[in-house]
């Protein structure tokens, strides 16, 4: 009986080494996989997907864009490069100086020259083109021509950029020429025509004034040229635009006749620059069936103005007159402002500003006033 206890501990002993051995020997796992049904499908779809994958191509990056260089004299600096590409400012929106601006908010000023044409919804800002923008005065501008001291050249026409010109009548024949009579300046020529024959404006333009005058330009239309000029018809039997229509060359802007203190049936036509009238016959020959521009500039300077005449003054009196004009500027003050910084933008002393808008240098200034500055 012995013996068998014995053997029975041997054989017990024996089988404990075993398993423990296999234990430390990673013999066994705690977690072994359950098995899964292949209808499941749950590592097939997994299986799929990882083996799509690995058929796709890698991924590549494309630069489907032009690197676009700006010219050296509008680049930006590397160091205060904001944005890209780099790109050049086009010179027929913007011209102005930036490389000096205070980049905080922008002084904004306040000129109430736009005007809205007939039938647009849009404002058009006339001050881009003229100083002063006046509908019934043919000059308001109040500029002496004694004070031209430099040579101004002005393009008539330039067929390429689609800027043309057209002959105020069919066949112009001039009846009587531009300067003194009678005491007086003609400020302008007279051409033959017929009452009822349509009267054409020269270049592209807006209509500034559509007036009347009973002692002396009758019925007359000025239209203000893109390229500088103003041209005035006068004497007109009808006019077929009012002011802010736009034209281009050789638009019918009325009919001939005989209204204002005239003597027979004519169209008289001037030239201006500034509101000083010059003599026609530097921008066109009236040369009946062949008139045409003596060329396509014109450069206007004190010699084309006749000081002489200009100082007898306009022969057909008031209506021809210069105008004394003023133009005042104005701003909105924002909140963080003061009179000193906003002088300081405006380009003025503080002392000015102040005394336009009679207030004290030390006065707060709140948000929302409006102050003028010029």
């Amino acid at each position: 009986m012995k013996q068998i206890s014995h053997l029975f501990l041997v054989v017990f002993s024996f089988c404990s080494l075993s398993v423990f051995a296999q234990e430390k020997g990673g013999g066994f796992k705690k977690n072994p996989k359950i098995p899964v049904k292949e209808n499941t499908g749950l590592y097939k779809e997994k299986s799929k997907k990882q083996d799509e994958l690995d058929e796709l191509p890698t991924l590549q990056f494309r630069n489907d864009y032009e690197s676009v260089s700006a010219p050296a004299e509008t680049a930006i600096s590397s160091a205060d490069k904001r944005y890209e590409p780099s790109r050049a400012i086009n010179a027929t929106i913007s011209n102005f100086d930036t490389t000096s601006v205070d980049e905080r908010e922008p002084l904004v000023i306040e000129i109430e020259e736009q005007m809205q044409p007939e039938g647009s919804d849009d404002f058009v800002t006339v001050a881009s083109y003229f100083s002063i923008w006046d509908t019934r005065n043919i000059d308001p501008y109040n500029i002496n021509a004694n004070d031209f001291n430099e040579v101004v050249d002005i393009e008539l026409y330039n067929k390429e950029q689609n800027r043309f010109w057209a002959s105020p009548l069919n066949a112009p024949k001039m009846t009587s020429v531009f300067g003194p009579r009678w005491g007086r300046l003609h400020a302008g020529v007279d051409l033959d025509l017929e009452t009822g024959d349509p009267v054409y404006t020269t270049f592209d333009g807006i209509v500034r004034v559509a007036g009347f005058d009973g002692r002396g330009y009758g019925k007359f239309i000025v239209v203000r040229h893109y390229n500088g000029l103003e041209t005035l018809y006068g004497h007109l039997s009808s006019q077929g635009l009012e002011s802010g229509a736009y034209v281009k060359a050789g638009d019918e802007i009325g009919r001939g006749g005989n209204t204002g203190r005239s003597t027979g049936s004519h169209l008289h036509f001037e030239t201006r620059y500034e509101g000083n009238p010059f003599n026609p016959t530097y921008v066109f020959n009236f040369a009946g069936e062949g008139t045409q521009p003596v060329s396509d500039h014109v450069l206007v300077s004190a010699r084309v103005f006749d000081t002489y005449g200009l100082a007898l003054g306009n022969e057909y009196g008031e209506a021809g007159e210069k105008v004394v004009t003023r133009k005042t500027a104005w701003t909105t003050a924002h909140s963080g402002d003061t009179l000193y910084s906003i002088a300081s933008r405006a380009g003025i002393s503080v002392e000015k500003l102040a005394k336009l808008n009679g207030m004290r240098i030390s006065a707060n200034l709140r948000a929302g006033r409006r102050l003028r500055i010029q």
